[in-house]
């Protein structure tokens, strides 16, 4: 499976999952790291932009790809799994605990799930401290920029 997120070029190599750990999101608590990625590169942006606006945050961007060997096993969350409200904004925290679950069992390397923005597309949650996580790697790295509109 090939992944993608957008980040800052200094963290393009960067698969800790610390940023999520410190700030918390979505499927995650504060203080448990998991790499947040999209199963495209349009939803990557879109998931990007809406979690940083601000012109300044739009700038210096890589888009990396991501690599999950095929044979490693994924847990899938479908629309029909979720709680009423679940693409709230801000997240109803029963998400929050949903992920924790997830990534304290270590049931699954990643997690898929729907994108709260497109919910027939999906994110896809890697979590760092799965034994599998030897196994995954970047792929491509490119320098990414917003369409110059959505920095007006």
């Amino acid at each position: 499976m090939i992944v993608y997120r957008i980040t800052k070029k200094w963290l393009a190599d960067d698969l800790s999952g610390e940023g999520a750990k410190l700030y918390g999101g979505r499927w995650n608590p504060e203080g448990h790291p998991v790499v947040y990625t999209s199963e495209s590169r349009s939803l990557a942006a879109l998931e990007f932009y809406a979690h940083r606006s601000r012109s300044r945050h739009l700038i210096d961007l890589t888009l990396v790809q991501i690599v999950i060997p095929d044979d490693v096993e994924a847990k899938h969350l479908k629309l029909g799994d979720l709680p009423e409200g679940w693409d709230n904004y801000p997240a109803p925290d029963s998400l929050a605990l949903i992920g924790a679950e997830w990534l304290n069992s270590k049931s699954s390397l990643s997690l898929i799930v729907p994108s709260a923005i497109v919910p027939q597309e999906s994110n896809v949650l890697i979590n760092p401290a799965h034994d599998e996580m030897r196994r995954v790697f970047i792929g491509e790295v490119e320098e990414f920029s917003f369409d110059r509109r959505f920095l007006a």
